[in-house]
């Protein structure tokens, strides 16, 4: 670790040397985060050409242009380009990749519905083996739920497995559920509320996008097809025709998101570095032969995607070993860095001004949120400092039962519950204690009538029981 960054923070969270702490700090924090996204983009630029030459991923197509956009903006930008019109122009792919990737993510929700409606109709033409009886079940899923101590993981357990079972309660508990849901964000911020329903929206099917006319319209057309049948008497070669292209779309889906992402963080990666080019005062603290070497891959795989000279990535992969172990000792002084960001932001912020460092603590704080695991983040969002209200939670829950119930209109049993038990499980838990939840699982499996889809639910956690 960075021993001048530890003793910045530590001498500004006690008020010590201020205007000179400041500056070295971001200019220290600057740098390990430009230094550190050389090396990530060396590494995932270099995989990800790989995946693209190789056709490991049957779906490059889909993000040929934005990549050979992406690859431009690379090419300048080691070529002495305007940082800043660089910057403009990754702003433009970013926002479009993000756009593509909530589309993408809306389809993945909205086929995990219908995939949840053809497991439960598998064994209606599938033959069914010995499953445990209801009694030795329950015994078992309670022992998974409660086998840690962890409440976190108690938490998601009970989620998942109430996702998972026969969904029988009634709609109007289901509303009482999404108010109850939605109230837990009275006195929170704004920007959390929405993002429960964004959430709430995607997983039910009811995120709309003006673009999903424009992209990716072959799987809207299938998710109409599927929407159109009669799952309550559905066919064996129906459900065998239908059941298939569902999960080719799943798949499909899979592999053009897993581009996205990939393509997500190349772009982040080099958003971090030329944000630190605008805001440099002296070159890179990295040791010049990691720098060098970092930039020699970057430069040659960007080479590549116009020569195709498979010889040259062979030799790219000896610049390795000079950026190797690199990462883990600049990641621990990038999180001493950043663990005190917001504290100085605020505790200083006047000094800051005054000092004309606004811009390059905004770039560290963009830096920080580009480096997350959040990809596709907006990282020029503006947060507001808003409150919810209950009349705010109490709208929001009206406005999402309105437009459940609106969707539910004619429309099938198995869609009805798929929808439910797909957003039932993002909830927060509803139950008190876990007799609570063992009367749950015991009503659900007493109540459902149909033996392949009480079958269909029980070998689903039994199988992630015994996974675990």
């Amino acid at each position: 670790m960075d021993k001048v960054i530890k003793k910045c923070a530590r001498d500004l969270g006690r008020n010590k040397n201020i205007d000179e702490n400041l500056h070295r700090y971001a200019e220290l924090a600057l740098h390990y985060n430009g230094s550190m996204a050389y090396l990530k983009l060396a590494m995932e630029y270099y995989m990800f050409y790989e995946t693209v030459s190789e056709e490991i991923n049957p779906h490059i197509s889909f993000i040929k242009d934005t990549l050979d956009a992406f690859n431009e903006i690379v090419e300048k930008f080691f070529n002495n380009h305007s940082s800043k019109q660089l910057l403009d122009k990754l702003s433009v792919i970013k926002k479009e990749t993000t756009s593509k990737m909530q589309i993408l993510t809306a389809y993945v929700d909205c086929f995990t519905v219908y995939e949840y409606i053809f497991n439960r109709l598998q064994y209606h033409f599938d033959k069914m083996d010995d499953m445990p009886e209801d009694a030795k079940f329950i015994e078992d899923v309670a022992n998974y739920i409660f086998g840690t101590k962890d409440n976190v993981a108690i938490n998601e357990n009970i989620r998942f497995i109430i996702g998972q079972l026969p969904m029988r309660i009634l709609r109007s508990k289901y509303f009482d559920i999404i108010r109850e849901s939605v109230s837990v964000y009275k006195g929170s911020e704004l920007e959390s509320l929405k993002g429960f329903e964004y959430m709430f929206r995607t997983n039910a099917m009811l995120y709309k996008d003006k673009n999903m006319d424009i992209y990716f319209v072959e799987f809207k057309q299938v998710l109409d097809e599927l929407r159109s049948l009669d799952y309550d008497n559905i066919s064996k070669d129906l459900y065998r025709i239908y059941s298939g292209k569902a999960k080719a779309s799943s798949t499909d889906l899979a592999d053009i998101s897993d581009l996205y992402m990939q393509l997500g963080k190349l772009i982040n990666s080099v958003y971090i570095i030329i944000l630190e080019k605008l805001h440099e005062e002296k070159p890179n603290d990295i040791s010049s032969d990691a720098l060098d070497a970092a930039c020699t891959i970057i430069r040659g795989i960007n080479l590549l995607f116009t020569e195709k000279d498979e010889d040259k990535l062979v030799r790219l992969s000896d610049f390795f070993d000079k950026i190797m172990g690199q990462q883990e000792e600049m990641q621990e002084t990038i999180d001493t860095a950043e663990a005190v960001l917001d504290e100085t932001v605020n505790a200083h912020s006047n000094a800051i001004k005054r000092l004309g460092l606004m811009e390059k603590f905004t770039a560290l704080k963009q830096m920080s949120l580009l480096a997350s695991s959040s990809t596709f983040a907006e990282i020029d969002k503006k947060t507001e400092d808003t409150k919810v209200t209950a009349k705010m939670a109490d709208d929001t829950a009206a406005r999402l039962i309105s437009e459940v119930k609106e969707l539910f209109k004619n429309s099938s049993r198995m869609f009805r519950r798929a929808v439910m038990a797909n957003t039932i499980d993002k909830m927060p838990v509803f139950f008190n204690n876990p007799q609570e939840v063992a009367n749950y699982i015991s009503s659900s499996l007493a109540q459902c009538d149909d033996d392949a889809e009480k079958y269909a639910s029980k070998e689903i956690i039994m199988h992630a029981i015994k996974e675990n």
